[in-house]
């Protein structure tokens, strides 16, 4: 008796691995590509996806535009995506504010066993170029520099005036 009891334990923990093995092996994903990598304010941005899940009916992209200076938002826009073969979807999208600095979206998956989301809020920062000639620092303003020298002249010329008298 113990002896089977061995046997169906052993027959059971075989199958169990095998369901845990088929089951995540067959998870779907979608993988995506951003053609440019770091998109430019206001520029045109090309999103692609390649959908695992089975009988895929419709996919979307839900992409927000957003501000990392102010903490701003814009309002989320719902884009469907045009299928092509082999369950890959495109979509070209026209940036629309001059101040966002990054861009957030997610892909949605319609099917027939319902909805799914994937990369869920994935930001992808823009390519911004300084408006102030290279100088990555916006902090460093010009007229520091003429301050400390105005000061350092008029210390030298107290102690020069104190020596004379």
């Amino acid at each position: 008796m113990k002896h089977t009891n061995n046997k169906i334990l052993a027959i059971f923990t075989i199958a169990l691995i095998g369901f845990i093995v088929l089951s995540t092996s067959s998870i779907a994903d979608a993988t995506v590509d951003i053609i440019p990598e770091k998109p430019s304010p206001e520029g045109t941005v090309e999103i692609t996806t390649q959908v695992t899940d089975e009988n895929v009916i419709a996919v979307y992209l839900l992409l927000q535009e957003c501000n990392g200076n102010t903490g701003i938002c814009y309002s989320t826009e719902n884009i469907t995506m045009t299928g092509t073969i082999d369950n890959v979807f495109t979509s070209s999208i026209t940036l629309t504010h001059d101040d966002a600095t990054y861009l957030q979206y997610t892909i949605v998956v319609q099917t027939d066993q319902g909805w799914t989301e994937y990369h869920k809020e994935t930001k992808v920062y823009y390519e911004i170029s300084s408006p102030n000639n290279g100088n990555t620092d916006p902090d460093d303003s010009p007229g520091f520099e003429f301050a400390a020298l105005a000061l350092s002249i008029m210390f030298i010329s107290l102690i020069l005036y104190r020596r004379k008298r």
